[in-house]
């Protein structure tokens, strides 16, 4: 395998910490429909995807959910969601040593709002949404899309994420993939690497880009 120069980072569950928020707003707004769910349960459901959580409590009515996505937008909705330690030194690290990160996910621009919270986006060379309307992973049209408009070799740039999906969706796009598995939920699901600690993501990307 070549020299990974160009990580292209998934957001909730690799960069950030956001799911155990996601599923507090998600029990309030159920709780306010007059349903109490198991926290634990629907965490287990949104770590494979939101829809995924959605169908399985019948969670279908459109204003309904859009009263679930303004609040789990609202990031300061206990508990806020935040960097996984060693996420921003790592994120600098790439960048002072001459490799670029970019940021694909599935969440709205809010996932910008983040990153200037915590001072990251200017870490970052290139960013695809939900506004910007790719196919959902594992599809891999947004993957295709950046390596295209930024002229990377697929051969040195990694999809990196947390779950199946993304590890589909760098395959799917030809390039390797790293699965940060840092609570240990799959084995093999197609990826080059796996990491299960920020430290151990540090030491893949030391071993990349050297002095």
């Amino acid at each position: 395998m070549k020299p990974i120069v160009n990580y292209i980072w998934d957001f909730d569950g690799m960069l950030f910490d956001t799911y155990p928020h996601t599923v507090a707003a998600f029990c309030e707004i159920m709780r306010q429909n007059g349903r109490e769910i198991d926290p634990e349960e629907a965490y287990d459901l949104f770590k494979i995807t939101m829809w995924h959580a959605f169908r399985h409590y019948g969670f279908t009515d459109e204003t309904e959910i859009r009263r679930f996505y303004d609040l789990e937008n609202d990031i300061d909705f206990p508990p806020v969601g935040k960097p996984f330690d060693g996420i921003p030194e790592i994120l600098r690290y790439i960048v002072s040593h001459g490799g670029r990160s970019f940021l694909y996910t599935h969440r709205d621009k809010v996932a910008l709002e983040y990153f200037g919270r915590y001072g990251l986006t200017d870490l970052f060379s290139g960013f695809v949404t939900s506004e910007d309307a790719f196919p959902n992973k594992p599809a891999p049209d947004a993957l295709l899309h950046i390596l295209r408009t930024y002229d990377l070799d697929p051969a040195q740039s990694m999809m990196l994420g947390d779950r199946d999906i993304d590890i589909g969706s760098g395959v799917n796009a030809g390039i390797p993939t790293l699965l940060f598995d840092n609570e240990r939920r799959y084995a093999d699901v197609g990826q080059t690497v796996t990491c299960r600690t920020t430290g151990e993501l540090l030491d893949f990307v030391k071993r990349n880009l050297k002095d």
